[in-house]
């Protein structure tokens, strides 16, 4: 996948850059990005979110779980949704069975729909050829 190794190089360069804009240690930020990037998860809200947990639950292009975000995230207390049969407040979240689970059955939530070469670049796997959408992204992710 020559285009992974590229954007894999792009990436290093603009945190090698940002390390030395911001007078940090290059080894740390990189560390720590890749801490982030690989256990942040969409929430439905058109962001990405660390949710202590939820990165414990492996991908599954059929998976038995979802990941809920009630209401609208940043709103404090006085404002609540009804989710799943149950009160949440706003901007919580979870994890919420698709179907009763087995003892000792693994969570699985969808990761997304994306060629391998994203799985590999943000979470470190790769459906190999089980993957529809194969190994090629079509545009930059960078």
């Amino acid at each position: 996948m020559p285009r992974l190794e590229a954007q894999v190089s792009s990436r290093l360069e603009r945190l090698t850059e940002t390390a030395k804009k911001k007078r940090i240690d290059p080894d740390r930020l990189l560390w720590a990005f890749d801490l982030v990037s690989t256990r942040a998860v969409g929430a439905e809200i058109n962001a990405c979110a660390l949710i202590p947990g939820v990165d414990l639950a492996n991908h599954s292009p059929r998976p038995n779980a979802d990941l809920s975000v009630a209401g609208s995230p940043g709103h404090r207390t006085g404002r609540a949704t009804v989710l799943h049969g149950k009160v949440w407040e706003h901007g919580s979240a979870g994890l919420v069975a698709a179907r009763d689970l087995n003892a000792g059955e693994a969570v699985r939530i969808s990761y997304g729909k994306y060629p391998n070469q994203r799985f590999l670049l943000d979470y470190g796997f790769s459906l190999g050829d089980d993957n529809p959408l194969g190994d090629e992204e079509k545009e930059d992710l960078a």
